[in-house]
């Protein structure tokens, strides 16, 4: 397990490892979600601090074996650092694959480029950067980066320590916080309407979303909210978006760890839950640590349905929340002024699951969780 808090200073822990030996994809057996893959001295001894983490207690790289001469086909120059999973998803992406980025800030050489270990095997490595590149231009001025797909000699390997992550993570390490500040908060201009609904209904259709969710935006059109569909826009367009907004409403999702980032303190945040579990808590966390933000929690869901036939995961269920119960936490809270929201009919309800089945081109069945 990861030795981590959002208090502990990781500035003194950065070290370069010379002629270091990085495995992308190494012999070894997986361990639940990790795969062999890591960081080695020359002379073969592992590097435990280059390993990644989804949180403290998950690692996500467990120890491969150490290639022989001949499998190390490939030779990177220049100072490097390690970057560790390049994630296509984009909450993974942003909570995990930019967590080492702070060293460039910190380190006291340039850094030439950042190396980063693909998520998934693809013929052409530089393709699991796409979502991780735009992250970096999001930053400012960061060393270009790079993949590898086959064990590679590298010169000068800067090895720094994970400093986000989700759950026991997600408070982020102060380099970390003072390194997002700078390049996200304190960058980012502020360009959007005051009052913003994050809104899942556009999304791919097997996605978790709530069910009648366009009765929600409706509501918040009422009220003076604009339904922004983070999908359809650019990561600038979406930052300052968030920047721009004092009053935030949406459902849990990954937009709100990138809100977390430019949101100001005044900014007032309600999360509708759409999916049971204690998920929120990292929202929770996270918005208190990077925006000193006490977001309003609505848990309201009432019922779920997931893919006929399919192992149900938790964060793409359909939810249908309680209609009343969250006009009233909302207004309540003082995000809305106005609680005359009214629950759907049955006759409503199988409705819209008839249109999302058919929408979707899948079947649902009612999940008990």
């Amino acid at each position: 397990m990861l030795n981590f808090s959002p208090d502990a200073s990781l500035a003194g822990e950065i070290r370069v490892v010379e002629d270091a030996i990085v495995v992308p994809w190494g012999r070894g057996e997986n361990q639940n979600m990790a795969r062999p893959a890591g960081v080695f001295t020359v002379d073969g001894e592992f590097c435990a601090d280059a390993m990644t983490y989804r949180a403290a207690n998950r690692p996500t790289t467990v120890r491969p074996e150490f290639p022989t001469v001949d499998e190390v086909t490939g030779t990177i120059s220049g100072t490097v650092l390690f970057g560790g999973l390049a994630y296509g998803h984009f909450g993974h992406a942003l909570c995990e694959s930019i967590a080492r980025l702070w060293a460039v800030d910190s380190f006291d050489e340039q850094i030439d480029s950042v190396l980063f270990l693909p998520k998934k095997k693809v013929t052409w490595p530089e393709r699991s950067l796409l979502q991780v590149r735009q992250l970096l231009e999001s930053l400012g001025d960061l060393p270009p980066c790079t993949a590898i797909n086959e064990p590679t000699r590298v010169e000068r390997l800067v090895i720094a320590p994970q400093g986000f992550g989700v759950n026991n993570m997600i408070g982020g390490a102060p380099e970390f916080r003072d390194f997002t500040d700078r390049r996200w908060r304190q960058r980012v201009k502020a360009n959007g309407p005051e009052k913003l609904y994050i809104s899942r209904s556009e999304v791919f259709s097997k996605r978790g979303r709530l069910l009648l969710e366009e009765r929600v935006e409706e509501h918040l059109k009422a009220e003076g909210f604009t339904i922004f569909h983070p999908q359809q826009h650019d990561l600038q367009t979406q930052l300052e978006q968030y920047k721009a907004a004092t009053v935030i409403v949406s459902t849990d999702n990954s937009a709100l760890h990138l809100a977390a980032f430019v949101a100001g303190a005044d900014t007032k945040i309600a999360i509708l839950l759409r999916r049971p579990g204690k998920i929120y808590l990292d929202f929770q966390k996270q918005l208190r640590r990077f925006a000193s933000i006490d977001p309003v929690i609505s848990d309201n869901c009432t019922r779920y349905w997931f893919r006929e036939g399919e192992a149900v995961q938790l964060n793409e269920v359909i939810s249908l929340v309680d209609f009343e119960k969250t006009a009233q936490s909302l207004t309540d809270s003082g995000i809305i002024s106005n609680a005359n929201w009214t629950n759907p009919t049955a006759q409503d309800v199988d409705l819209a699951l008839e249109e999302f089945e058919e929408r979707g081109d899948i079947l649902l069945e009612e999940v008990f969780v």
